[in-house]
């Protein structure tokens, strides 16, 4: 009797075991699928507000469409070379911002539809101008770039032009009081992302850019990596992006960041 009765305690221990772990597998199921979005800090696209909490343009509405998608996100922010590192190892699902380059076509699935546009321009002290009009007008000159960055193939070959690389987290902020020191002679940054730099220094009344692009494609992305199925959730993210694009939400989200 006491035989029966043990087993079937365990019957009973095993049943109750087996209920809970099917309880936490059914939980998990209806749970989303998290995907790993890699990125540096680029403002206003991806930046931390306030309170610390990543917040940004593009970083909202990749986020907004991926949520509409049926995904979860979490936001990996690094240097910008290790965020290309990684998404070359596949050690996250996609990149926020990376520009078009053929190359990268090898690790990346681009959508057709980008996040955003915004090329690269170069910026300047007021009492020192710069008239740009051609990459000849830059001969000479020290220039501030970021590290592995897609300029176009002619700025990054032209002889004449003297490039000082800087990489890691407020690089860019680095290099414009460097330029306002007059150790650099003017600094390539993203259009919009060097005029929000320039209000959080006060230095938006002391440093100007000019229009020559300096990159051969200003489309920003959401580059997924090539892990399985990647290559379809870039179709089916980009056709989600194109409608909400048309909504009077992404109005409102641009007017967020004042864009």
């Amino acid at each position: 009797m006491m035989w029966c009765q043990g087993w079937r305690r365990i019957g009973c221990y095993g049943w109750l075991l087996a209920s809970l772990l099917g309880a936490g597998l059914a939980a998990a199921a209806d749970k989303p699928p998290t995907l790993t979005l890699l990125t540096e800090l680029w403002p206003p696209y991806v930046m931390r507000d306030d309170g610390g909490r990543l917040v940004g343009a593009d970083l909202d509405l990749a986020c907004t469409v991926l949520q509409q998608l049926g995904y979860r996100t979490e936001i990996r922010v690094l240097p910008w070379k290790r965020v290309l590192q990684q998404a070359m190892l596949r050690e996250g699902d996609a990149v926020i911002d990376i520009f078009y380059v053929e190359a990268r076509k090898s690790w990346l699935h681009y959508p057709e539809e980008p996040l955003s546009y915004s090329g690269e321009v170069l910026f300047y002290p007021v009492d020192r101008p710069l008239h740009v009009a051609q990459l000849a007008d830059l001969k000479g000159l020290r220039v501030g770039i970021q590290a592995d960055y897609a300029y176009s193939k002619s700025f990054l070959t032209d002889t004449g032009v003297i490039r000082v690389p800087m990489t890691g987290e407020g690089n860019a902020v680095k290099q414009l009081h460097l330029m306002m020191a007059g150790r650099l002679d003017g600094v390539v940054l993203n259009e919009l992302v060097g005029r929000y730099l320039l209000h959080t220094q006060g230095l938006q009344d002391q440093v100007s850019h000019g229009s020559y692009m300096l990159t051969d494609d200003s489309r920003n992305f959401l580059g997924f990596t090539h892990k399985p199925g990647h290559d379809q959730l870039a179709i089916r993210f980009s056709a989600a992006l194109k409608q909400f694009k048309q909504t009077p939400a992404y109005k409102q989200l641009l007017a967020r960041y004042h864009l």
